[in-house]
């Protein structure tokens, strides 16, 4: 059995064509559906996002399946490329067994996205295996190689200092800002945009559980629409001082040519509470704080410059822990190729335990036969005494098959196993990804 993988994401496509490929998340049960009886793989996962369009699989010739994950991907996408963007067939990649395997454990980890860790990911993946489950699209391989995945994915985010370090503005301005306040408890904030930065900050100022936000926006109805997305207070500029004697920080982040909050405006509202510190934070460019409310007493004032070379910095932290997380991987890889070769150890274990019981009870029948005799727990004390055997005499080279899972003398030992005692058995070799697999890599 093989694990492959077809797709493309926005690092490798244009977004054109990651458009016509793209599905409602509403059509991806059906779309699993249409791929599992269209290409006739054992197992499917497609993987929709607004980033990446992928398609994971499981099957006995990779190839083979490659070649028809290809031709459904061709039908859908009409076979070429958008606005001279090459054809489809150039844009796609594929990955089979290790590669396909790192794959997914990389896309979970966050190291695959265009934000480095990111965390979101992993709850997409998450949604594409549980609605492949429910379309009746998985098999044991598909499911062994999600779940692991997705275990994974968490143990990244718990154990490594991935996610730990914000590089979007609007996440390091919140963060910056709370230390600067010594956290949210009794603390205010106002949010001067309601564009997309100014709703990305509303956001993570409400998983620091703010008591109060309000927006404030040169449109009433758009700072409204915001507001009331995330249960919050919504005001006009034209009240924009007033809001200023209210709140203990004030983020800002509009497209305005020219200052929103002058030195002038900062001073009257600090005269009216002296004994209370104002921190502002510019996240717009250009500026949308004056620069010399900064010299203001209480004021405390940051803006782009400060935000990015936190960001830079941050981005050097995820970089270096993106290393540790690729050995992590690693590790991962060895364990998961050690569970697919157990696979093939399974028919042999089986027929061995078989083979051992189908004597036990040729040789106690015979035994009973000679002593008629023997009450009921004798016979019961011979019974438990031929099992204790069997299951002593069977339980070495299990074990000793067992050990050699990750190693690459398994097939060795497993063949061995069947010749030394005979077994009706064939060696699963299917399940052992080694001359076969190399070669499709190859392929690729």
């Amino acid at each position: 059995m093989h694990c492959i993988i077809v797709g493309l994401n926005i690092k490798s496509a244009p977004i054109d064509v990651l458009e016509r490929l793209s599905v409602h998340h509403a059509r991806v049960q059906a779309l699993d559906q249409e791929l599992k009886d269209a290409t006739g793989v054992d197992g499917a996962v497609v993987l929709n996002t607004c980033n990446r369009f992928e398609i994971y699989a499981t099957c006995d010739n990779a190839q083979e399946s490659l070649a028809r994950i290809r031709a459904f991907l061709y039908a859908r996408g009409d076979g070429e490329g958008a606005s001279g963007s090459g054809d489809l067939d150039a844009l796609l990649y594929s990955y089979v067994d290790d590669d396909a395997v790192r794959h997914l454990l990389e896309v979970v980890s966050g190291l695959d996205s265009l934000i480095l860790g990111e965390a979101e990911i992993l709850g997409q993946v998450s949604r594409a295996y549980k609605a492949a489950c429910q379309a009746a699209t998985t098999d044991k391989l598909i499911n062994v190689w999600f779940q692991r995945s997705l275990r994974f994915g968490k143990r990244v985010r718990t154990e490594t200092s991935l996610g730990r370090h914000p590089v979007s503005i609007g996440h390091i301005a919140v963060d910056l800002a709370l230390r600067e306040v010594g956290g949210a408890e009794g603390k205010r904030a106002l949010i001067i945009g309601a564009g997309e930065v100014g709703e990305l900050t509303a956001k993570y100022l409400l998983a620091y559980r703010f008591p109060i936000v309000m927006v404030a926006n040169r449109s009433l109805c758009k700072a409204r629409e915001l507001a009331g997305h995330y249960g919050i207070e919504a005001c006009d500029l034209s009240t924009l001082e007033q809001q200023l004697e209210e709140v203990d920080l004030v983020f800002s982040a509009t497209s305005a040519k020219r200052f929103v909050v002058d030195a002038a405006a900062v001073a009257r509202v600090m005269a009216r509470r002296p004994d209370r510190p104002l921190l502002f934070v510019d996240m717009a460019l250009p500026r949308d704080i004056d620069p010399a409310a900064a010299d203001i007493e209480g004021v405390s004032l940051y803006n782009t410059n400060e935000l990015r070379g936190l960001a830079d910095r941050n981005r050097v932290e995820r970089a270096l822990a993106a290393e540790g997380v690729r050995r992590l991987i690693e590790e991962e890889l060895v364990d998961f190729n050690a569970w697919m070769q157990s696979l093939a150890a399974v028919p042999v274990i089986t027929a061995l335990r078989k083979q051992a019981e189908s004597i036990k009870r040729e040789r106690l029948a015979a035994a009973f036969e000679k002593l008629p005799n023997l009450t009921p727990s004798e016979r019961h004390a011979v019974e438990v005494l031929a099992t204790t055997i069997t299951d002593r005499f069977v339980r070495a080279p299990v074990e000793a098959l067992h050990a050699q899972c990750a190693s690459q003398n398994f097939l060795f030992y497993a063949e061995t196993i069947k010749e030394l005692f005979d077994l009706d058995v064939e060696v699963n070799k299917g399940s052992i990804r080694e001359e076969e697999g190399q070669a499709n890599r190859q392929a690729v």
